[in-house]
């Protein structure tokens, strides 16, 4: 492919483009792209995110929507930089990507009550982002990056650009936040927290495509879900709820971990459901959770969050999620 290109590259005017037109979700893939670029003496100037599928009850799921149309240019420039600094700047075109698409979501949803862009489709807009950052650079940490493009790889290596690439596809996760809870919080999460409360948002929504868990699994870093997993049917997975989790949902080596706000929230709503008396699991949630009085808000969101997304669901664990919701929030301090 870098001969391919690089042959193309040659016979390319100076102010000549090139187009390409990609679709793919591995990481991997895409970091193979900046090497073919970079190893061609291309660098990418823009990238137009293009709605290329219609969405129809045939055609729901956790695929990408839309197809990148890359801009690529010869690279005339020699840049240096190193990677404290590139991440800053992936991470701030990262975020300059993401909010326009986003604004794009809002304006058509207005209009024709749908979104363009599903959350697949940002995570990808994440790594075209990188992309652009990272193939403006001839050096990085002072290794020539055309060079190291022509190397030859090891299996299972991981390179450079693949851990920036990475990077910049978790930074795109970052505003992937589901309806009903604050930015703010969604940062404070861990990967398994996420993936859980992301996964009930697209359970709501209606069945939910095996793949959709193994993507976000993948992007949030869960690298063994199955413990909190009803089922995995390949066209109708769903989450455990917090009474099929049951007292697996307190023990130290649950995913969750053991400070995790979600998953005492889930104790606390499978024991309500159970019958147990809502102060004595007001009373436990105090003790367990260290510094109570600063994490209580927090709690609330993710049990409102909880009743919210079960009440389709499962009606009798969302009641139990806004019984318990209701005693926190009017609860004697």
């Amino acid at each position: 492919m870098i001969e391919t290109y690089r042959s193309m590259t040659e016979h390319l005017s100076d102010n000549g483009l090139q187009i390409v037109q990609f679709t793919h979700q591995d990481a991997k893939t895409w970091s193979d792209m900046a090497q073919i670029f970079w190893g061609a003496g291309l660098q990418v100037v823009q990238d137009w995110y293009v709605s290329t599928e219609t969405v129809t009850e045939l055609k729901k799921g956790g695929y990408v929507q839309g197809t990148h149309i890359i801009v690529l240019r010869k690279r005339h420039s020699e840049q240096s930089g190193y990677t404290d600094e590139i991440v800053h700047e992936i991470r701030e075109e990262v975020e300059r990507q993401i909010k326009d698409m986003i604004g794009l979501n809002d304006q058509t949803d207005a209009a024709r009550g749908e979104n363009i862009f599903n959350d697949a489709d940002l995570q990808m807009a994440g790594y075209a982002a990188a992309l652009r950052v990272l193939t403006s650079y001839t050096k990085i940490d002072g290794i020539d990056m055309t060079r190291e493009a022509l190397r030859p790889r090891k299996k299972g290596e991981k390179t450079l650009v693949d851990e920036l690439t990475e990077f910049a596809v978790q930074t795109a996760n970052e505003f992937l936040v589901p309806d009903g809870l604050e930015r703010e919080l969604w940062l404070q999460l861990n990967g398994a927290e996420r993936f859980y409360l992301k996964m009930m948002d697209i359970e709501e929504a209606g069945e939910a495509k095996l793949d959709q868990f193994q993507n976000f699994a993948k992007a949030f870093r869960v690298g063994d879900y199955d413990d909190l997993m009803a089922s995995k049917s390949p066209n109708n997975a769903r989450l455990k709820t917090a009474k099929g989790l049951g007292r697996s949902a307190m023990a130290e080596g649950v995913q969750f971990g053991r400070d995790s706000i979600a998953r005492l929230a889930l104790r606390g709503i499978w024991r309500v459901d159970k019958g147990d008396e809502v102060e004595d699991v007001l009373e436990e949630l105090r003790d367990l959770i260290s510094d109570y009085l600063r994490q209580r808000d927090t709690l609330l969101q993710i049990v409102a969050y909880l009743a919210t997304k079960r009440a389709r669901t499962d009606p009798e664990e969302a009641s139990a999620a806004r019984i318990l919701g209701t005693a926190i929030q009017t609860e004697r301090i």
